[in-house]
């Protein structure tokens, strides 16, 4: 449990109460950052509201939040209702610590709270002053890495719940009432899946030919734990499939089975498994849920993770989709066990990606550790996947539909979907286009000023390390350069390109398609 435990809800929710349990049954300190301010101010809550107002108590609160999420060993920590109610303390708090939402309704918060005094419910009637909270509330409560009912339920039980969820140390992903938590870990996928596959009317677990001969039955046995009737569909594997007729076989297994709203799909597979898997869930019945389960490190580290589902068109790839986020991914790196080794190493470019886009140490670890790297070791594989989530978890939470901020992610893949396509989608795999598309987005920035020197010659060194290919000599690059115009980017006659101004620090610049066609030329 290396990160903090945050308790955030409304008052009343027993933040407080389940806080110091939890505290006492996993041996570590307790904070509740009311007290904390109340000891540093001198003045209870109620009078720092009475004499300051509210907007000064916040104030005090996220700077106290902000001392406590610094601290080596804060342990649990309890914070007022309001403590999260602004986005970017939030994503901070998301990022540092466990988060878990504590729930109740009105009227059992109320009656709760009728015991000391409760400054935002003073007023004629409080029972609608608090449904009105709540309400403004929901998105801020819904962004966390659990959201545990406390209303009806024993304490010893939520005490132990709220400990699993901190024991497993989840990525989450903020999308307001659509976020959900990323588990990594060994083992994890039959484990977990019955809890997270309850309440359900019914699933459909979505698969391809050669992993539903690995693990299919497995992870069937799994849902049957569930209780709910469960029903498989083996696609056909490969880029190649990935095209609206699989979309319309899950959709014809759907209604054949009698899948309703509230069914559940499960994506298990590569990246082209849970695209379509996702895609799939975001259109039947106007939106069902799904869980991913992927199976490749690919996937595990891009694919999966973010909400981006959807299929190729043609050559163009990834030309129809949706933003649907899965409720929950489970990363379980058993998987990778019998994952080729051609496989393996192209996802690694996605990784050295996200290290140059926000984790230096990240980017660090692979250039000292490449060998480890190769070789799958299971506990630094396991690092690798946490710290790609993390980062890609951070940027989808400020920008959930790549309206900002998010187009970073395609660093290397304007020229690396172009390359891909130029190809057919069969010499290169995803990850080893990447991996030129990376090198060619590199030395482009570098040509228009941007990366700065050496920048590109150290990323070569490190891919070539890895095993992936560096050297666009033989790169189908000239008729990649007229597949720009197809990026999914492209804004009439200009595209939004991503460049690398440092190890940890990227940027996107616009650029004229023409001139972008020329720099391809010239990295010939």
């Amino acid at each position: 449990m290396p990160r903090p435990l945050l308790l955030n809800g409304f008052m009343a929710t027993g933040k407080s109460t389940l806080g110091r349990r939890v505290a006492e049954v996993c041996g570590r300190p307790f904070i509740d950052l009311d007290e904390r301010i109340e000891a540093r101010t001198g003045q209870t809550v109620a009078q720092i509201f009475a004499d300051k107002g509210e907007p000064e108590f916040r104030r005090l609160e996220r700077e106290e939040l902000e001392i406590v999420l610094g601290e080596p060993d804060a342990g649990v920590v309890a914070v007022g209702g309001g403590a999260l109610v602004h986005r970017d303390i939030r994503l901070r708090a998301l990022d540092a610590a466990i988060v878990v939402t504590l729930r109740a309704g009105p009227v059992e918060i109320l009656r709760r709270a009728r015991e000391g005094g409760r400054p935002l419910l003073a007023g004629p009637n409080p029972l609608e002053r608090a449904a009105e909270l709540l309400d403004q509330r929901a998105r801020g409560y819904a962004e966390a890495h659990a959201v545990i009912d406390t209303e009806g339920r024993a304490l010893g039980e939520i005490v132990e719940e709220l400990r699993q969820v901190w024991a497993r140390d989840a990525i989450a992903v903020a999308a307001g009432d659509r976020s959900y938590a990323v588990e990594i870990g060994s083992g994890i996928a039959v484990a977990r899946l019955p809890a997270l596959a309850n309440h359900v009317s019914g699933t459909l677990l979505v698969t391809d030919e050669v992993v539903g001969k690995l693990y299919g039955a497995r992870v069937q046995a799994a849902l049957v734990g569930a209780a709910a009737p469960n029903h498989n569909l083996e696609l056909e594997s490969g880029e190649a499939h990935k095209n609206i007729r699989s979309v319309e076989r899950i959709w014809e297994a759907a209604l054949a089975h009698g899948l309703d709203r509230k069914s559940l799909f499960v994506g298990l597979g590569g990246g082209v498994v849970t695209d379509i898997t996702g895609f799939a869930a975001s259109t039947w019945m106007r939106g069902v849920r799904w869980i991913g389960l992927p199976t490749s490190l690919l996937a595990m580290v891009d694919a999966s993770v973010g909400g981006k589902t959807g299929v190729d068109l043609d050559a163009v790839k990834n030309a129809v989709g949706a933003f649907w986020q899965p409720s929950s991914v489970l990363c379980d790196v058993d998987f990778l066990k019998s994952e080729t080794p051609r496989a393996y190493t192209s996802a690694l470019a996605e990784i050295v990606k996200t290290g140059l886009i926000g984790d230096p140490e990240l980017f660090d670890l692979l250039e000292s550790q490449s060998d480890r790297v190769k070789a799958r070791d299971p506990e630094l594989v396991c690092e690798l996947v946490r710290r790609s989530v993390r980062v890609k978890a951070r940027i989808v939470g400020v920008d959930e539909r790549e309206s900002g901020l998010r187009a970073v992610l395609n660093l290397g893949h304007t020229v690396g979907h172009a390359i891909e396509g130029e190809a057919g989608f069969t010499r290169y795999t995803h990850g080893e286009a990447v991996s030129l598309g990376l090198v060619a987005a590199l030395r482009i920035g570098q040509r228009l000023g941007h990366t700065p020197a050496g920048l590109a010659e150290r990323a070569v060194r490190l891919l070539a390390a890895l095993g992936l290919p560096a050297d666009l000599g033989g790169a189908p690059l000239t008729g990649a350069s007229g597949r720009i115009e197809s990026d999914k980017k492209r804004a009439g006659k200009r595209v939004k390109f991503v460049v690398a101004r440092a190890v940890g620090a990227v940027d996107t610049v616009d650029v004229e398609i023409a001139a972008l066609r020329e720099q391809i030329a010239l990295l010939q």
